[in-house]
């Protein structure tokens, strides 16, 4: 049985002011995590008979979200976001920009989860060695993981793998890290000393030491790179079937390289790197704070771009920012490793966020409640209806 309105208004007084008995802040947490957002908000701001502002009833979101991960981070609105309906959930903000449904109310049911999906507790990494030994690595120790000729296989104690030369004759072989639907990152550093921090549902092939005029990998995914400087060898990231190359010589940038994906997605963080593609090597050269986007038919350059929403998984976060609901869900079935459908066809809804990859899939699709649209969690398939 769920408490009535003044119940509640009873229990968040008593728990502002520090009497309310772990029953009574038993029976308020878990309120606070199933009810629907506009009912949430409207109880403490609507309501002339209490004394609940817009003020204190921040303060109890905070005070409650203080003892309950994951927290949604807080999201700077720009002011074309102004009209936008903002969902308050768990201390931070959630909102909602409506483009095609401006005269829809914003009154809705809340999404009804059967089941609920966590997110990734764990990294579940697989490092594919040169012959097809496959190593779990996090199960592995820290330490040596594995030796490969003239190179040692590191695991510290991030979790993170380190490749480290033993000083003997090096041979050249290829290993592929491998991260899983449903895991979390995980970074590698490389012989030459260039980190690459791959996202979920990636892979990079690369050879144990880099030797020639070039240092190349190969990604499907995506994957954040710092590149150690060597102007005599250029370091290459190819993804040769989507006809993807980028050279750099030392730099930091993002590559968004997903199966899936309309169209492959170069971010430069700094330095500068030459993005060419297909078989007639149409290439751009991009300075920092510019996107590279390739699809099938077109190379397109922008020219400014939101760094913190295009390196946010690797800081632990989603960021949307006008983000169409397919692309948002799509990152959200290789997150939780799920499967979305649209059996009534995907809604035309954008939005805009920021929340900790932390967060379970129930409070991920929180987002959805005031734009009209539904999702329901049946085991690992997720069913979104306008």
């Amino acid at each position: 049985m769920h408490p009535d309105k003044d119940a509640i208004q009873q229990l968040a007084r008593k728990y502002m002011d520090g009497i309310a008995s772990d029953e009574e802040i038993r029976i308020l947490h878990e309120w606070y995590d199933h009810v629907n957002p506009g009912e949430m908000e409207a109880i403490f701001t609507d309501s002339s008979e209490t004394q609940f502002g817009a003020d204190t009833w921040q303060r109890l979101q905070q005070q409650i979200c203080a003892e309950k991960p994951p927290r949604v981070k807080m999201l700077l609105l720009r002011r074309w976001w102004a009209a936008a309906a903002v969902l308050l959930l768990a201390g931070g903000l959630w909102a909602v920009r409506m483009h095609n449904n401006r005269h829809k109310s914003p009154v809705v049911a809340a999404s009804k989860p059967l089941h609920d999906v966590k997110a990734p507790s764990a990294n579940h990494a697989v490092l594919t060695l040169a012959g097809g030994r496959q190593i779990l690595l996090d199960s592995a120790g820290n330490g040596l993981v594995a030796s490969q000729t003239g190179m040692n296989i590191m695991k510290n104690d991030s979790g993170s793998i380190v490749y480290v030369a033993d000083g003997s004759q090096h041979d050249i072989q290829y290993n592929t890290l491998t991260i899983p639907a449903g895991s979390k990152p995980l970074s590698v550093a490389l012989s030459d000393g260039s980190r690459v921090w791959l996202n979920a549902a990636s892979s990079l092939t690369f050879p144990t030491t880099f030797s020639g005029k070039e240092r190349k990998v190969l990604i499907n995914g995506e994957g954040y790179f710092e590149v150690a400087t060597n102007p005599q060898a250029p370091f290459v990231v190819a993804r040769p079937d989507k006809g993807l190359q980028v050279q750099v010589l030392g730099t930091a940038f993002n590559v968004n390289a997903y199966d899936g994906e309309p169209d492959i997605r170069v971010t430069l963080i700094s330095g500068a790197v030459k993005v060419s593609r297909g078989p007639s090597q149409q290439a751009v050269t991009m300075a920092p704070g510019q996107q590279v986007r390739l699809s099938p038919t077109n190379m397109e350059v922008l020219k400014e771009v939101d760094m913190d929403v295009v390196t946010a998984w690797k800081d632990g976060l989603f960021v949307f920012d006008g983000t169409d609901i397919q692309v948002m869900m799509r990152q959200a079935e290789r997150w939780y490793n799920i499967t979305v459908k649209y059996p009534h066809g995907a809604p035309a809804e954008h939005f805009t966020g920021s929340l900790s990859r932390e967060a379970s899939l129930s409070q991920f699709l929180k987002i959805l409640d005031y734009s009209g649209v539904t999702a329901n969690i049946d085991g690992k398939t997720v069913f979104i209806n306008p």
